[in-house]
């Protein structure tokens, strides 16, 4: 359902007045549709104004477009067959059953995110991937496995990239940016303070700028130029990082294959090329 997906999301960005008016749409979804912006207001002890800005807020039109989303997203849910609801991970938990929660949450994870997604930005940031004379990634812990896959995939197919797991290199390499470079932040909360002033640096010297983090507003989206607004887990126990980076490969992998469908003929035989560079050491 994506627009009680978003407004999970965006939970802990909105003020007192729009959790009033969340939490009423999360407790009385199905009967939305039954309601004015004056009776769902004054149901939520808010206002029509603060409805509007809340439906806004989640990028919608108005009150009408956000409404018109909700009954089809419950529509749609109400024809998928999803029995099997898993509780978080515990303690106490056998193989098995850690086997299948991890294997449902992961799955989840990646069709939330294909839900939350935008197209548009997509499409922009393959312009900037395509255009870029140097890509430069920046991502710190967990991120940074990320920012390494991506340098990688980028690399396969002849693209300058630049990625340092040191953060002081990071930074020192945005510092030599260009107008015509790309940089690529990846760091889910949003918060990195080294991912974000690299960025910063980055959108200073004129490079173009894409975020790849969670959906909702944070340090990172706001100066980014391009926005990869990627699901989270709705868990309160977190194991690590896991939901949160299959969440970012799932958003780079579909950056790379929308990239490399353009010119595939071409960038065929770069992938051919690097995978026949390294056939000689596999054993047979």
């Amino acid at each position: 359902m994506k627009v009680i997906l978003k407004i999970k999301e965006m939970f802990n960005d909105f003020t007192t007045t729009e959790e009033k008016i969340a939490n009423y749409i999360l407790d009385h979804k199905m009967e939305i549709s039954n309601l004015s912006v004056k009776e769902l207001a004054q149901a939520a002890d808010s206002s029509p104004a603060s409805v509007v800005r809340f439906c806004k807020k989640l990028k919608y039109e108005g009150y009408q477009d956000f409404k018109i989303s909700l009954i089809k997203d419950i529509q749609d849910y109400d024809n998928q067959s999803r029995t099997k609801i898993y509780d978080d991970i515990a303690v106490d938990d056998e193989i098995e059953e850690i086997m299948d929660k991890l294997a449902y949450d992961n799955i989840k994870v990646i069709e939330n995110t294909i839900k939350l997604l935008s197209v548009d930005e997509l499409k922009r940031a393959v312009a900037a991937v395509e255009k870029a004379d140097n890509i430069y990634i920046f991502g710190i812990g967990a991120s940074g496995l990320v920012a390494k896959d991506l340098e990688y995939k980028l690399m396969r197919i002849k693209k300058t990239v630049i990625y340092y797991s040191d953060t002081h290199a990071q930074l020192s390499s945005a510092a030599n940016m260009e107008n015509t470079d790309l940089a690529i932040a990846i760091s889910y909360s949003g918060q990195s303070l080294e991912v974000y002033e690299a960025l910063k640096t980055a959108k200073k010297r004129g490079a173009e700028t894409i975020a790849i983090s969670k959906y909702g507003d944070n340090p990172l989206n706001r100066i980014a130029d391009i926005k990869l607004q990627v699901a989270g887990s709705e868990k309160n126990l977190r194991l690590g990082a896991i939901t949160s980076r299959i969440a970012q490969l799932t958003a780079v992998d579909i950056l790379f294959v929308a990239f490399a469908k353009n010119d595939f003929s071409k960038i065929s035989n770069y992938l051919k090329n690097t995978r026949e560079s390294v056939e000689q050491f596999k054993i047979d």
